[in-house]
């Protein structure tokens, strides 16, 4: 979920001690939060810790629901953004800024924030040591250990203080982050080129493309060139492989 933020500028003077210490902290409650999943009771129906969801399609398909239960405050750390190729992210994120609602998510460098910014607009960059969204200062979504099949897992926490330690932890790196739009080699695309990369994504030859969009060849070409320099590379193997990292094996079903 993206928010608009009316809250104080970042800065990006943090010194290393300080780096050092969000890092022994991000990992500290990342143990924490591991120990009480690993020991939650699935047949209790009012524990701290319970699963919200496993594998892509049903967490991303449960996000929805998050969104529709935060009232006011969103607090987004992400090791690693992903771009969705089905774009299921729109509706969540337009409902979050007709609301209101305060907060943003925050995530680390990568050779694809051109397609976060343009997805994910009002993202900050700084370097980011746990995952997880809490909504309120109350509920906390979290990555879990993966299923014996190796599906992810989601988890909803409602332990106060866990709660408050991400949130302290989203104070602390917000104040290193920038703006997405603000890192160097930031290049704007427009929603057809994400649409391109979408497809793209999903491993559709220019031709298809060209068709679905109701577009011109010479367009696609346009607009894939667009994306190679956005991603900072020069051929479409680079591209492909870094739309690989951008969108995870089962995210697009």
């Amino acid at each position: 979920m993206d928010a608009a933020v009316s809250e104080p500028t970042a800065t990006t003077g943090q010194d290393r001690s300080g780096q050092h210490d969000l890092v022994a902290r991000s990992w500290a409650l990342q143990n924490k939060l591991y120990r009480r999943i690993l020991s939650a009771d699935p047949a209790d129906p009012d524990a701290p810790v319970r699963l919200f969801a496993e594998g892509f399609q049903q967490i991303v398909a449960r996000l929805p629901a998050l969104e529709r239960a935060t009232r006011s405050l969103v607090y987004n750390l992400t090791v690693k953004a992903v771009f969705d190729p089905l774009r299921r992210e729109r509706e969540p994120n337009l409902h979050t800024r007709m609301r209101g609602i305060r907060g943003h998510m925050i995530t680390n460098p990568s050779d694809y924030l051109s397609l976060i910014a343009a997805a994910h607009p009002d993202t900050w960059v700084a370097p980011v040591r746990a995952n997880g969204i809490a909504v309120d200062e109350r509920l906390l979504l979290v990555p879990g250990p993966p299923t014996p099949d190796q599906r992810p897992t989601a988890w909803l926490c409602r332990d106060p203080d866990l709660v408050m330690e991400h949130c302290d932890l989203w104070w602390e790196t917000q104040r290193q982050a920038v703006p997405i739009r603000e890192v160097p080699g930031f290049i704007a695309l427009t929603e057809r080129q994400l649409e391109v990369a979408a497809l793209l994504g999903q491993g559709a030859k220019d031709a298809t493309i060209a068709r679905r969009l109701g577009v011109s060849p010479r367009t696609v070409t346009y607009d894939v060139a667009r994306l190679l320099d956005s991603f900072g590379v020069g051929t479409r193997w680079e591209g492909g492989m870094v739309l690989g990292r951008a969108c995870p094996p089962g995210l697009a079903g």
